[in-house]
């Protein structure tokens, strides 16, 4: 939670409930997530911040960049995207190791992400 200021009012770790592991599967920074129709359908019941990674993830979302928008630590947004991915409110994109190095769109992405565009 932030105040109008945009100074956060809660600390990032009480987010995650203090855990430093999500619900599901560790996730690398580069995996992408969506939003899937259970996380439309019960939008309306999440807290704000998840809410905003649904948001986020109307269109395929790196951990790296939910960490920058909501301006929290990896490890939260890797915990709170795990999370919403074990709930299946978000289905998680992991990289293929024979695909080689990501696309140039992709970096481009991440870097304009933790630039807060």
């Amino acid at each position: 939670m932030t105040e109008p200021s945009g100074g956060r009012i809660v600390p990032a770790y009480l987010l995650t409930r203090g855990r430093t592991r999500s619900q599901g599967a560790e996730l690398p920074l580069e995996a992408l997530a969506t939003v899937t129709d259970t996380g439309r359908d019960r939008y309306a019941s999440l807290p704000r911040e998840r809410r905003d990674i649904l948001d986020l993830c109307a269109r395929p979302t790196s951990v790296m960049e939910v960490a920058a928008h909501l301006q929290v630590p990896l490890g939260v947004a890797r915990v709170l995207v795990g999370d919403l991915a074990a709930g299946d409110y978000l289905v998680v994109h992991l990289p293929s190791q024979a695909d080689g190095p990501p696309p140039a769109e992709i970096l481009e992405r991440l870097l304009e992400g933790l630039r807060g565009r």
